[in-house]
């Protein structure tokens, strides 16, 4: 039997989208947490310390072609690792190299290989759509959306 690949889901702009629950390596949020605005660097919206650690804080929604929403109660960080599978599922903060803004999140999912649709691009190894229920989900690419720009702009400033 085939093993299913693990998504956590969250919502944005009321809708639900997932990303690969082996990129999260910590979720927090962002109520209480000091972060410092951004201006004119895209998705790019904060630099937050996160364990002593400034990490770039990118608000996906423009890349998805959503309306911008203010940061509520309910607002979250996913805390983001590398791009290598190293780690696992295993949650850990320091791992984090950048963070995005999530309305809420809502779950994690198990998704079977027959419910993900493919890229097609082999330097995109994660699905671009998941099936959650009926409907298919839209899958976060994190490395577009987390652009280098961020880890460009902390050498910068750290």
């Amino acid at each position: 039997m085939a093993v299913g690949v693990r998504f956590l889901v969250v919502r944005l702009a009321g809708r639900e989208f997932a990303v690969p629950a082996w990129r999260v390596c910590g979720m927090m949020q962002m109520r209480g947490l000091h972060v410092e605005p951004m201006e004119g660097l895209g998705a790019m919206r904060y630099l937050a310390t996160v364990h002593g650690k400034a990490l770039p804080v990118f608000v996906p929604n423009g890349a998805l072609g959503l309306e911008d929403r203010p940061v509520s109660a309910r607002s979250c960080l996913l805390l983001i690792r590398g791009g290598s599978a190293a780690g696992g599922d295993e949650l850990d903060a320091a791992a984090a190299q950048c963070a995005l803004v999530v309305d809420s999140i809502s779950r994690l999912e198990e998704i079977p290989p027959a419910s993900c649709r493919p890229t097609g691009q082999a330097a995109r190894p994660d699905p671009q759509q998941v099936r959650l229920g009926e409907k298919w989900r839209e899958v976060i690419d994190v490395d577009q959306v987390c652009q280098s720009r961020g880890q460009a702009v902390l050498s910068r400033i750290t």
